[in-house]
């Protein structure tokens, strides 16, 4: 996504960093026009002029405040001595991170999920990201047809476990035995 023009840059820093404190202190529900408004010192057509919707801008403000974990995973991928046992030190980690503010992670999926228009390229983003940090930590040299392939499912296993995880059917410590059992499946000694 292209970045605003930097007379544009504070004002948008400073809704999405509203954006995160709110619904880190009070939830999905807490992610308010007024809200984000007052906190930012903004108009709410500044925040509409910046993000079609509350949950593209929700989605935004946590991608960008990711990217340092995306650029470290897929620059430096974990170390292992097999493709499992890097994929389930990444997972560890994504999870740990991911399950650290359980109100930030339900709304980002519930943002995710909305199955609003402007919110499916953020969706397929989300996917993307995962999948290449998923193929780098299987191949840290550069990852086959079928390396990405086996990203793909990953990252579908380990979204439907930490969906799972955030309707209160999956516990923290399942969606890592989950993970390894998939990766006992499609990455046999590697």
């Amino acid at each position: 996504m292209a970045r605003a023009p930097a007379s544009r840059q504070e004002p948008r820093r400073r809704i999405l960093r509203a954006a995160l404190e709110l619904v880190a202190g009070g939830g999905y529900e807490a992610l308010q026009v007024r809200a984000i408004s007052e906190r930012a010192g903004v108009s709410s057509r500044t925040i509409y002029t910046n993000f079609p919707s509350l949950d593209s801008l929700l989605i935004v403000a946590i991608a960008e405040q990711s990217e340092a974990l995306y650029t470290r995973v897929t620059e430096s991928p974990p170390r292992g001595r097999t493709a499992a046992e890097r994929v389930d030190r990444l997972i560890r980690d994504l999870t740990k991170t991911m399950t650290a503010n359980r109100e930030l992670t339900v709304a980002l999926l519930r943002a995710l999920l909305s199955g609003k228009r402007d919110v499916s390229q953020f969706v397929q983003g989300f996917g993307g990201v995962l999948q290449r940090m998923l193929a780098s930590a299987i191949a840290p040299d550069g990852p086959s047809a079928r390396d990405l392939e086996v990203a793909e499912l990953l990252e579908s296993i380990w979204f439907s476990a930490l969906v799972g995880w955030a309707s209160g059917t999956t516990a923290d410590g399942d969606i890592g035995r989950i993970m390894r059992r998939a990766c006992g499946l499609l990455l046999p000694e590697r």
